[in-house]
């Protein structure tokens, strides 16, 4: 059972207490959810991925990483000017508009995304479905997804967004993806594919079943629950 998972299974005590062993190994595991949360992303990142795709680099309304932490509902938005001049950057009315955002692990960005966004970029075309150009969000939660993609009518909104870490995972990525986002959007509106990261679900699986789910939200014209709905 140890080895079919992550979870803290079979760890034994000594008395009231845990393990040596295990004591180690949660301390080890809390410091790096901490240091996932905290994480920045990597100048390798913004520079040999972002910038030399010439990919525009915007930041939410939090002033820095403390910030953000401490104050959630700033991660949401962008300053408005900051969105509006998309515009000038980024062409308008695709299929979907991906926007790739730090949130709670940068780590997980740095880790998955590289080869998550080549199957992306591959099976879109594959499936004759027009991507924007893409937007890099830092200090950014779901919804500042919403907020672009409605600023550039897009269809669909897809967040590649690093989530919150836990004791078994510190850079796991998810995908919130939205039909028609805008100002309306709520959390039941989403579609999630979560846990992608080397120990869950492969980039480059994901990323084929992130295409596979588009098309249908494409099709069915629905996302999150009412997608579900449909069966």
């Amino acid at each position: 059972m140890q080895a079919l998972t992550p979870a803290r299974i079979g760890v034994m005590r000594a008395g009231v207490r845990p393990l040596t062993a295990t004591w180690l190994k949660f301390r080890a595991d809390h410091a790096l959810a901490r240091d996932a949360v905290h994480s920045e992303l990597s100048e390798k990142f913004l520079h040999d991925f972002a910038a030399l795709r010439n990919f525009p680099v915007l930041q939410s309304i939090a002033a820095d990483r403390g910030d953000f932490i401490l104050y959630p509902p700033k991660g949401k938005r962008a300053a408005d000017k900051s969105v509006s001049d998309l515009e000038k950057e980024c062409p308008s009315g695709a299929d979907v508009q991906i926007v790739i955002s730090d949130g709670l692990s940068a780590l997980a960005v740095d880790e998955n995304l590289t080869d998550l966004f080549a199957m992306l970029e591959y099976g879109f075309a594959q499936s004759k479905i027009s991507i924007g150009r893409t937007v890099i969000a830092r200090y950014g939660r779901v919804a500042i997804a919403d907020q672009i993609g409605f600023q550039l009518k897009a269809k669909v909104a897809l967040n590649l967004i690093g989530e919150r870490p836990g004791l078994s995972c510190a850079s796991g990525l998810s995908a919130y993806i939205t039909y028609n986002p805008g100002p309306h959007t709520v959390s039941s509106d989403r579609t999630v594919v979560s846990n992608i990261h080397r120990r869950g679900t492969p980039a480059t699986e994901a990323g084929a079943f992130i295409v596979k789910t588009v098309e249908r939200i494409l099709d069915k014209k629905v996302s999150g629950v009412k997608l579900q709905q449909l069966g």
